[in-house]
């Protein structure tokens, strides 16, 4: 995949698998990742403890209907989601400040997610996307 994100003209590219089956960063193990970058791509694994977070079996990730998936959402963006949930949004979103250039390693970009939850930022760009997508 990383091969052919290059090939179609992909700069920067993270393609992720957890071994737990997971097609996101998995906060169950190790993650195994191809970094597409400057024309190379390289291999790196990562575990949640990169990010300074823990390890949380995936029993308590199981979703459900939309409604079941966007309270948790809500809770998440409210302040109120269980650690395993908001840990591996974490997780994710700090791949993803990683891949656009705004963190340098996951740590920061975990801290830099953590406080757009904390701070209200999260749930304000949600919103707008929200209303964005209504209109």
């Amino acid at each position: 995949y990383a091969e052919a994100l290059k090939a179609l003209g992909s700069r920067r590219a993270w393609i992720v698998h957890g071994r737990d089956g997971l097609d996101e960063m998995s906060i169950s193990g190790p993650t195994d990742v191809a970094i597409l970058e400057n024309d190379a791509i390289t291999m790196r694994e990562v575990t949640p403890e990169d990010a300074g977070l823990k390890r949380w079996p995936l029993a308590g990730l199981t979703g459900g209907d939309a409604a079941h998936n966007a309270g948790a959402l809500r809770r998440l963006l409210e302040g109120d989601a269980p650690g395993d949930y908001r840990d591996i949004v974490l997780l994710n979103a700090a791949a993803a400040l990683m891949v656009a250039g705004k963190a340098v390693t996951l740590r920061e970009g975990a801290a830099m997610a953590d406080t757009a939850l904390r701070d209200g930022r999260a749930h304000r760009v949600f919103d707008d996307l929200v209303a964005a997508s209504n209109a």
